[in-house]
């Protein structure tokens, strides 16, 4: 197989493990001083990011040192423990922006959504050509690493489908970083969009009372553990998000989170990402993640020409379109388009259909494809 991977786990996140599976008690005082150093490690990126006034700087200057960091190979580990809260608080932050008004847009946006179906179809269908014809994937690992769904999902049925896991990591990882880093800077440059709406929060820690603190717990939790109980795909943010959303459409509550929490909440996705490639190889990346950064590029290009179309038939801007468009991954997505103060609502909604596509589409034709092996070519 010319992806170049020998089949292990090394570097396989929690989230793909199997359910119910727990590290012991005892290594996590191994992993502490390992999560603190990489929390460490993307504070001073963001703060360099800050300086130098680059775009999304606590998200992406916490991702670039650590992603830095990961390559050295520094002792830094993804803080684990930390990835369903902080994707909570993001789901909460999100679903803030649903306000009562959004309820009247939900109409003109159909047709966008329904335009979500055949553009999965399209990426897809180019991705897993790419991998199958010029990476030389095996067929279960072209199509895992081919669907933009999330990262902990598609390992997930790759390990069950018999594809290489730590190739599909390693490509959909790459994709993520690629597009999370390269929408906010074409923003910055060519629209002049910068993240301004976090900066100009006015709920901060030392405002907070109790009952609205209250709150945010409540609709974090509820969610989380309705959305898990019901089996939903991406739960910590999707179903925080969803609580929120209602709570806010409907008027129920203004509560939002404060300046502080979302200044923290955006380091540690960027953490939990950079540390993603830790333990990563010269020969994984001249046989693996180059193969994502090309398929990346190509991508992008194809949403590029799909967002024009749609920004023109449904008359939403080209930014929001991009946003709810860009193949990368819901939760970083659904944060840029939080902090660069787009139009929330629309994107979340795109990503929630665009998600409920890749699990529902990846499952059937895994389920139909049973005679996948990894030594087919």
């Amino acid at each position: 197989m010319a992806d170049g991977t020998d089949g292990n786990k090394r570097g396989t996140p929690a989230e793909a493990r199997p359910a119910g599976a727990t590290a012991p008690v005892a290594s996590l005082w191994v992993r502490l001083p390992r999560y603190l150093l990489a929390f460490v490690i993307g504070a001073i990126g963001a703060v360099i990011f800050v300086y130098f006034r680059l775009p999304l700087p606590w998200y992406l200057g916490a991702l670039t040192a650590c992603l830095i960091a990961s390559v050295v190979n520094l002792p830094v580990e993804r803080p684990r423990p930390l990835a369903g809260p902080l994707r909570a608080a993001l789901g909460v932050a999100v679903g803030s922006a649903f306000t009562p008004a959004v309820l009247d847009n939900v109409g003109p946006m159909a047709g966008s959504l329904l335009i979500v179906i055949p553009f999965m179809i399209l990426i897809t269908t180019t991705s897993m050509t790419f991998y199958t014809r010029l990476a030389g994937f095996d067929r279960p690992t072209a199509f895992f690493s081919a669907v933009p769904g999330g990262l902990a999902d598609m390992t997930a049925m790759a390990e069950q489908a018999g594809a290489n896991q730590r190739t599909v990591i390693l490509v959909q990882a790459t994709r993520i970083v690629l597009i999370v880093f390269s929408v906010p800077l074409f923003l910055q440059i060519h629209d002049g969009l910068a993240a301004k709406s976090v900066f100009a929060s006015p709920v901060r820690l030392a405002d907070m009372t109790l009952a609205g603190a209250a709150t945010l717990i409540a609709m974090a939790a509820i969610g989380w553990g309705l959305a898990h109980r019901a089996g939903l795909a991406g739960a910590p943010i999707v179903g925080p998000m969803i609580v929120s959303g209602i709570a806010h459409a409907l008027g129920l509550t203004t509560v939002r989170l404060p300046l502080e929490l979302l200044v923290f909440a955006q380091i540690g996705v960027g953490v939990l990402l950079g540390c993603q490639f830790r333990g990563l190889t010269l020969k994984e990346f001249t046989h693996t993640m180059v193969w994502g950064l090309l398929n990346a590029v190509v991508l992008l290009s194809v949403t590029a020409v799909v967002v024009v179309l749609v920004s023109r038939l449904t008359g939403f801007d080209q930014v929001s379109v991009l946003m709810a468009f860009a193949p990368g991954g819901q939760t970083e997505l659904n944060l840029l388009a939080f902090v660069l103060g787009v139009d929330v609502a629309y994107v979340a909604l795109h990503h929630l259909a665009r998600l409920a596509i890749v699990i529902f589409g990846a499952q059937l034709i895994f389920k139909t494809q049973k005679h996948w092996r990894r030594d087919d070519t």
